[in-house]
């Protein structure tokens, strides 16, 4: 039997590296907004955040995906690391002195978050190179856990620092936090790409370019739909969760009851992380099939919910089926994707992930518009039960049992 990840030197590493990363991300965000927040008292700002973000992901993913194929990936990531803490030095800086302005903030969201969704399809590619394939469910599971948990924790830490220490103390904390994440990478040596026939060696360098990783998902059919499949749930989601104030209001709750609708989801999506980080699913296919058509029901189900406790378990019982999924997903996309063409594999999806999210809060907007809450609730759930009837294909579950990509030595 397959060690648990954690007791991968390697994959501690790594872990440890994700928690000093996503607690930093709390006192990046918190105290740039609260400065803004004081400086202009609106929040039209603050809204276009995400605009900046889904740009930024889409210029920069596949770029990093590239940057991913090639050597030195971890040193990729650390010059990352770098370039984001000296970005929170300098903001630090401005706002101490009084020379920060309320225009430099959008250049600065547009640099870090460049930088983030430049780091990311080689963060991705780290976790299938340093641990066996059998325990791909569990690594998986456990990275998301530890990035969800430290973020949450980041963001009310970084809020206390910034009442007690000030929007520049606050970035200094964020700073030190990416400095320990670039030295706890430091331990982690380069991981090496094994060879699959018909891709380029390790130590080639990739002369495709994206096509190499649009080749891959194309040619696959387990690995499109599992890529379409990801992007129709970032799409439909993005409408629940602009949906979950107004529907708050039509069980006649307040601010305090919407905080909980929102954490709700969150909430079963730990603990679904949790389960699967510890225990390993003999089945992935029809956890995938039941966690598709679980997020379909549930959302389904708030259609026809009357009070506080039934919405509060039908978005639980949401955020739990979509860690399931989430798990899944990632899992069939490591089996598949040869590990050379990997990083550009990621960069496509994270960059069409990032250009779905306007699409669906244009979406969500024309929805409000026009068509009750309640018929909103169905369209999402009818999507997703279209998108798991897929997986009932007898293609797409042989697939499950047969990856693409041979076991190489673990």
């Amino acid at each position: 039997m397959t060690a648990h990840p954690i007791r991968n030197a390697a994959f501690r590493s790594v872990l440890l590296t994700r928690l000093f990363s996503a607690l930093s991300g709390g006192f990046y965000n918190v105290p740039i907004m609260w400065w803004v927040l004081e400086k202009t008292g609106s929040g039209t700002m603050l809204a276009s955040v995400g605009l900046v973000s889904a740009l930024a992901g889409l210029i920069a993913a596949p770029i990093g995906g590239m940057l991913a194929d090639r050597q030195h990936k971890r040193l990729l990531i650390q010059a990352t690391y770098v370039a984001d803490a000296l970005l929170l030095v300098l903001m630090a800086t401005l706002v101490l002195s009084g020379h920060m302005q309320v225009s430099y903030v959008f250049p600065l969201l547009a640099v870090t978050n460049f930088v983030a969704a430049l780091r990311g399809p080689a963060s991705a590619v780290l976790v299938p190179l340093i641990i066996p394939r059998a325990v791909y469910q569990q690594g998986n599971a456990l990275m998301s856990l530890t990035g969800s948990l430290a973020s949450l924790t980041g963001y009310a830490l970084a809020g206390t620092a910034t009442g007690f220490a000030g929007v520049h103390g606050a970035m200094l904390i964020g700073a030190m936090l990416l400095a320990a994440a670039i030295v706890t990478l430091w331990t982690l040596p380069e991981p090496r790409v094994q060879p699959t026939p018909g891709t380029p060696a390790a130590d080639e360098e990739p002369r495709e370019g994206l096509l190499a990783g649009l080749k891959v998902i194309w040619a696959n059919p387990l690995l499109f739909w599992t890529f379409a499949v990801s992007l129709l749930l970032n799409f439909v989601l993005i409408p629940l969760e602009v949906t979950l104030a107004p529907f708050a209001r039509t069980l006649g709750l307040g601010a305090r009851e919407f905080g909980f609708l929102s954490a709700s989801i969150s909430v079963g999506q730990l603990v679904g992380m949790l389960i699967l980080s510890s225990y390993r699913l003999p089945r992935p296919w029809l956890a995938l099939v039941g966690g598709t058509f679980g997020i379909a029901a549930s959302i389904g189900g708030l259609s026809v919910a009357t009070t506080l406790t039934q919405a509060l378990v039908l978005l639980a019982l949401a955020g739990l089926s979509a860690a399931v999924m989430n798990v899944q997903l990632s899992v069939m996309s490591q089996l598949n994707i040869p590990q050379a063409v990997m990083g550009r594999a990621y960069g496509v999806i994270s960059s069409l992930s990032s250009a779905i999210q306007p699409l669906g809060y244009a979406g969500a907007a024309a929805l409000l518009a026009w068509m009750p809450l309640q018929s909103i609730f169905l369209v999402i759930a009818a999507l997703l039960a279209a998108a798991a009837a897929a997986w009932l294909h007898p293609t797409l579950r042989v697939g499950f049992d047969k990856p693409m990509i041979p076991a190489a030595t673990d």
